[in-house]
C-alpha cells in the first residue's frame, strides 16, 4: 500500500483492521479518508485519535449542514489527519465534489463486504466509493473486513476499481478459541454451570432486547454482576455499560448484536450465543470477541429445534412484499408530512414503534421493507444513538462577553463551556449535559432549558442526542406506485441470504467434522487440522483421555522426562493417545521445555 498499490486486508476480528490504514495514513501524510458504516466505531476511533495527539474528524449523515462544512473546511487547510465519513454522504454529488479538493494521501474503506450483494451485510451506497477514486487517480485504497467468503473477495476488488488483485490474507484460525455447539432445552441452566466454570469476563448475546433483559436478571439472582445492553437504551447509559464492563465492574454484558463493534476488550473468557445468528459471518465476528489476548477462551451455541424454525421464519419476515415495501415508503412519508418531491436530504428520528401503532403495520415489515428501500436508495437507515450532544459557539468573542455582561444568569454556563470544552469558536464538540449539572451546580432542567434558549438565541448551536434512530431521505419522496424492484436482483438477495441461514443451520447440526475445521472450510480455508478442542473433537477422543493426561502430569511431578523416557514410561496406552494428550498439556502451558527435558510448567 505505501508503495501505491491498492490493498484487501482480510483480518480476523481482533486482528488490528485500524492500525492497517491508520499507521500508513501518518506514515503517507496529508489525509486519510476512511469510510465506515459505523457511527460508534468512527466515534471511537476520533476520540482514539484524539487522545494520541492525532487530529481527527467524523461526517455522519446526522450531521446538519454547517456541521458538515466547518469539517471539510478544517480539512481542506490541512487540519485533519483522519476523516471519517459514513457512505451515505457520497450519494450527494455536491459532498463528493468537495472532498475532490482536498489533500488525501489514502482512502480507506472499513467493513469492506458491505459493497458486496454477495455478502451479509450489503450497503448500496457503498457503492458509490467508486466515483471519489475518480478524483484521486493515484491516492491508494485499502479495503478491511473481518469476515468474507471467496465471491465476496472478487466483488470488493471488483467494485472497487482496483489496479491490481492484491490480497493480504491473515488467517481466521484462532487456535486459543474452543468452539461448542450444544442441542440444549434448557439454555439458561446450560449457561449457569458455564460461566459457574469458565469464570471471567464474558458476553451473552441474544436476538431481541427483552431477552437481555431477562437474562441478565437471572444472571444478577444468581449473585453474578450482568448488565442488558441494546440499541434502545440513552446514550449515557450505553455508554456507562460499556465502561463498567470493560474495566471489570460488571463481569457479563447480557446483548443484541449492537454490542461489540469497535471494542477492543482483550481478556474475554467467552461468548455465549442463546440464539442463532442469521449468517456464519455474523456469528464469526461475534464469537471471535472472545480471547484476544491468546489465552484459552470459549465460544458457545445452545440451540435447539425451535431456534432453526424461527431462524427459517423470520427469513420469509425479512423479504416483505412490494406492496408492503409501498405500504410502508407510503406510510413513511405522510408519518414525516414529507410532501411529493420534497425532503431529500431530510434526516429524522424514526420511532417504528409509533409508526406501526399509526399505521397499522407489523415492525419487522416496516424495518426489512426500509433495508429494501435503503438498497434502492429511496431511504437511508442508521442508529445515531451512539451520537452524543454536540455544541458551537455562534457568537464571536466580544458579543458573547456582552452577552455574558446583560445576562449574569447564563454566565455560570457559558464560562463552563469554554472552560472544558475546546475548539468550540471553530467546530461542533461533543458535550455531556450530567456533567454541566455537576459543574455549573444546576439541576438538568435548568441546564437543558438554558442551552435550548442559548441555541434559539443563536447565540450557541446545540444539538441535542436522540436515542432513536435516524432515517435519511436520499431523495425526494415519489408517488409510492412508482417504486419497483430489480426481480433478478430481489430473487438473488433472497437466494443468498437462504444460503447463509442453512449454512448456520448445517453448521450447527453437524456433529462429525470439528468446528473449527467448518468454519475455516466456510471461508475457504481448507486443509486444517482437527483442533481437538470444541464438542466433535471432543467426543472423538478415547473414553481414558483425561486419565492419560493426568498420568502424564503425575510422572512429571516426579521428575523431569526426555521424549524417549516418555515413551517407555506410557507404553501401556496408545501411542497416538498419549501424543496427542501430551501436545495439548504443552498448548495449553501445562508442560514445557528445557533443553531435551519436559518438566511442568
Amino acid at each position: 500500500m505505501l508503495n501505491g498499490k491498492d490493498t484487501l486486508a482480510l483480518l480476523p476480528t481482533g486482528g488490528g483492521k485500524s492500525i492497517c490504514f491508520q499507521l500508513p495514513g501518518l506514515a503517507l501524510g496529508g489525509t486519510t479518508l476512511v469510510i465506515s458504516p459505523l457511527v460508534a466505531l468512527m466515534n471511537d476511533q476520533v476520540d482514539n485519535l484524539k487522545q494520541r495527539g492525532i487530529s481527527a474528524v467524523a461526517i455522519t449523515a446526522a450531521m446538519n449542514y454547517k456541521q458538515i462544512q466547518i469539517s471539510l473546511n478544517n480539512a481542506s487547510m490541512g487540519h485533519v489527519q483522519f476523516l471519517y465519513i459514513s457512505p451515505e454522504r457520497l450519494q450527494n454529488e455536491d459532498f463528493r465534489m468537495q472532498l475532490s479538493h482536498l489533500p488525501i494521501t489514502l482512502i480507506a474503506v472499513d467493513e469492506a463486504h458491505c459493497i458486496s450483494q454477495w455478502g451479509y451485510d450489503f450497503r448500496p451506497s457503498y457503492m458509490k466509493i467508486a466515483e471519489v477514486r475518480a478524483y484521486f487517480d493515484k491516492v491508494p485504497i485499502i479495503a478491511v473486513t473481518a469476515s468474507a467468503t471467496k465471491e465476496v473477495i472478487k466483488d470488493i476488488q471488483a467494485r472497487l476499481e482496483f489496479k491490481d488483485q492484491n490480497v493480504f490474507h491473515q488467517s481466521f484460525l484462532r487456535s486459543n478459541l474452543r468452539y461448542v455447539v450444544q442441542l440444549e432445552e434448557n439454555k439458561l441452566d446450560r449457561l449457569l454451570k458455564l460461566v459457574q466454570n469458565i469464570g471471567g469476563s464474558g458476553i451473552v448475546y441474544v436476538r431481541n432486547r427483552r431477552k437481555t433483559e431477562e437474562v441478565s436478571k437471572l444472571l444478577q439472582q444468581k449473585n453474578f454482576t450482568a448488565k442488558a445492553y441494546h440499541a434502545g437504551l440513552k446514550y449515557d447509559d450505553r455508554r456507562s455499560i460499556q465502561d463498567d464492563w470493560i474495566n471489570n465492574r460488571t463481569q457479563i454484558i447480557c446483548a443484541t448484536n449492537a454490542f461489540g463493534m469497535g471494542i477492543d476488550k482483550p481478556d474475554v473468557r467467552f461468548v455465549v450465543h442463546l440464539d442463532l445468528t442469521d449468517s456464519i459471518e455474523a456469528y464469526f465476528q461475534e464469537a471471535g470477541r472472545a480471547g484476544r489476548n491468546g489465552k484459552t477462551a470459549y465460544s458457545t451455541i445452545f440451540f435447539n429445534k425451535r431456534d432453526e424454525q424461527r431462524l427459517l421464519d423470520n427469513f420469509e419476515y425479512a423479504f416483505p412484499t412490494l406492496e408492503q415495501i409501498k405500504q410502508t415508503y407510503q406510510a413513511i412519508g405522510n408519518y414525516f408530512q414529507i410532501a411529493i418531491g420534497a425532503g431529500e436530504g431530510t434526516s429524522v428520528d424514526l420511532d417504528i414503534e409509533l409508526l406501526c401503532k399509526s399505521y397499522n403495520l407489523h415492525p419487522i415489515i416496516v424495518y426489512n421493507s426500509i433495508k429494501f428501500l435503503e438498497k434502492q436508495n429511496y431511504l437511508s437507515l442508521f442508529d445515531a444513538g451512539f451520537e452524543p450532544s454536540k455544541v458551537m459557539v455562534l457568537s464571536n468573542k466580544e458579543n458573547l462577553y456582552e452577552y455574558q455582561m446583560k445576562n449574569p444568569s447564563y454566565e455560570p454556563l457559558i464560562k463552563t463551556l469554554l472552560r472544558n470544552y475546546g475548539g468550540l469558536f471553530e467546530n461542533y464538540v461533543f458535550i455531556n449535559e450530567k456533567d454541566l449539572v455537576y459543574k455549573v451546580k444546576l439541576g438538568f432542567d435548568d441546564i437543558m432549558k438554558q442551552l435550548q434558549l442559548l441555541h434559539s438565541f443563536k447565540i450557541i448551536s446545540y444539538i441535542p442526542q436522540s436515542n432513536l434512530p435516524k432515517l435519511i431521505f436520499m431523495q425526494g419522496r415519489i408517488d409510492a406506485k412508482h417504486i419497483e424492484l430489480d426481480p433478478e436482483n430481489y430473487a438473488q438477495l433472497k437466494h443468498n441470504h437462504h444460503k447463509r441461514i442453512h449454512a448456520v443451520i448445517n453448521y450447527v447440526n453437524n456433529d462429525k467434522i470439528c468446528r473449527q475445521v467448518q468454519l475455516l472450510t466456510y471461508f475457504n480455508e481448507f486443509n486444517n487440522a482437527d483442533c481437538g478442542y470444541c464438542d466433535v473433537c471432543l467426543s472423538k477422543k478415547p473414553k481414558d483421555y483425561d486419565k492419560v493426561k493426568h498420568h502424564i502430569i503425575e510422572v512429571l511431578k516426579s521428575k523431569t522426562q526426555t521424549i524417549e523416557e516418555m515413551k517407555v514410561l506410557m507404553t501401556k496406552y496408545h501411542s497416538d493417545t498419549w501424543i496427542k494428550a501430551f501436545n495439548e498439556l504443552i498448548d495449553d502451558g501445562v508442560i514445557k521445555m528445557d533443553k531435551d527435558q519436559y518438566l511442568l510448567s
